[in-house]
């Protein structure tokens, strides 16, 4: 599929619950330093989600692995971002699939196995609707 041909879905929510805002609140203040989405892009996305629950889990999940692995390293800009993209793999694809798409820049392949490993949830490839 040819990124230039993927269109935002409309708002599928005008509002989104506190609860859930304060969730998205904490996965951006994690990521935004890696990815450069802020909050208020964030939310804008949830809107446009079928499910920002099951979809926020996810990013939930990412932020533990990330915060723990980052605890005690993750000095620079490019580490973070090994260990971003890591994840952001592990989420759509499993251990060994994420490892062979990885392609790592300053984290060792043996780091990246143990923090891939950590992530808990079932691989979800993002779903594409065409329309």
């Amino acid at each position: 599929m040819n990124p230039n041909d993927i269109q935002m879905n409309g708002y599928v929510h005008k509002e989104l619950p506190q609860s859930l805002l304060n969730r998205i609140r904490k996965t951006t203040d994690t990521f935004e330093i890696v990815d450069g989405i802020s909050y208020e892009q964030a939310v804008d996305l949830y809107k446009r989600d079928l499910d920002p629950e099951s979809n926020l889990v996810i990013w939930e999940e990412m932020a533990r692995v990330y915060n723990l692995f980052c605890s005690s390293r993750c000095k620079t800009v490019a580490e973070r971002k090994d260990v971003y993209r890591a994840l952001l793999l592990r989420s759509m694809f499993s251990d060994q699939e994420a490892l062979a798409r990885l392609n790592p820049q300053v984290i060792s392949i043996s780091e990246a196995a143990t923090l891939i490993s950590q992530y808990k949830l079932e691989a979800k490839p993002i779903d594409v609707i065409q329309k």
